[in-house]
């Protein structure tokens, strides 16, 4: 949550009443008029609640920043699956997400953060890397859009290589472009092209993957399954995921792309969940652990949360009260796992693992 979402945390810790407003935006089968038509009846709904918080003065200017957004076609066209929008104090934040989402209003003291958890948790934002031989291109993705990236700064194979002829060997050296390295020679034979992958991978480990590890995000990779095996022989940093996608990024169409990325994350999410269920049942058994929320408060008033588990059923009447636990939780560098009703392990709504 701080790595993804520091406007989140900063405006969580703000004094005043909050409305969390959630919306699905589905662009496959609906009338693209009909987000916006289903925002203003949420904004209506958003009204009748703050009226009764807001003084005449803040209800206005609240209401204004939902209308605008309302009417303007740019903020629709730039939606997802669903988005997540905050607004307090005057300050609005809004956030893609890559999942359909229930539509729902809620105003109370602190952000509603436990359907944004929920979604991100199931497939964050990420980097799909995609390989051939001699190239490499950069995708920024949320599992429901995908945009090239072209401002990583790393030179092309062909801006490293000059003057290629038919029999030399390459090496490399110093460069004064973008980069501290390049390539100098001649165009190789049929059996130096390995090598030259070899040496383009390296190239790409020591300057492409500092700009990944500086986005925080993880990385796919995509490609025939021997550059795939190379470049993972060149690279073993832990930004790039283990699951692949299995062949080249042009191989997919948008929505088969998108069910093999949802594929990837549910398979490390189930090995999360998993792990997760096992540590909290050892903590259960080692009293470093519990279910019983007296016990849950008291531990977050001395920052001992470890991991707090939330099941996605819980009560509409208990929402305010877990949220301000996510709050406590991440303020003391805790995390939060939003638990499937299907993990049969967990039978409490909510459950917190201990530090000590």
């Amino acid at each position: 949550m701080e790595r993804l979402h520091p406007k989140i945390r900063a405006l969580n810790d703000e004094s005043g009443i909050v409305l969390s407003l959630y919306q699905s935006t589905p662009h496959v089968g609906s009338d693209p008029g009909s987000n916006a038509i289903r925002f203003k009846n949420l904004i209506r709904e958003a009204e009748e609640k703050l009226s009764q918080h807001l003084e005449r003065k803040d209800l206005k200017e609240a209401m204004e920043i939902l209308r605008d957004l309302q009417s303007d076609t740019v903020f629709w066209n730039d939606r997802s699956e669903a988005f997540a929008l905050f607004l307090r104090n005057g300050k609005v934040l809004i956030y893609n997400l890559s999942e359909a989402v229930e539509d729902r209003v809620v105003v109370q003291e602190i952000l509603h953060l436990l359907p944004l958890l929920a979604a991100e948790q199931h497939i964050s934002s990420h980097y799909i890397l995609d390989l051939g031989r001699d190239r490499f291109s950069l995708h920024l993705g949320d599992g429901a859009n995908l945009t090239e990236v072209e401002d990583h700064g790393v030179l092309s194979f062909n801006e490293l290589y000059s003057d290629l002829d038919a029999n030399a060997d390459v090496n490399f050296g110093s460069y004064g472009g973008k980069t501290g390295t390049a390539f100098h020679g001649h165009r190789s034979p049929a059996e130096m092209k390995e090598k030259d992958k070899e040496k383009y991978y390296r190239y790409l480990s020591e300057n492409l993957t500092p700009y990944l590890v500086e986005k925080a995000m993880p990385v796919i990779i995509s490609g025939v399954r021997e550059n795939m095996a190379d470049w993972r022989a060149a690279e073993s940093n832990e930004i790039y995921l283990q699951e692949d996608l299995g062949k080249p990024l042009h191989d997919f169409d948008s929505q088969s792309l998108k069910a093999a990325v949802l594929e990837i994350f549910e398979q490390i999410q189930d090995e999360k969940l998993q792990l997760g269920m096992e540590s909290l049942a050892k903590g259960l058994v080692d009293e470093k652990a519990s279910t019983k929320m007296d016990d849950i408060k008291s531990a977050a008033e001395e920052c001992k949360i470890e991991t707090l588990f939330i099941r996605v059923d819980y009560r509409d009447e208990e929402k305010e009260e877990f949220d301000h636990l996510v709050q406590e939780c991440f303020q003391m560098g805790g995390s939060v796992v939003m638990v499937p009703v299907s993990v049969k392990e967990m039978e409490t709504r909510i459950a917190a693992r201990f530090r000590y």
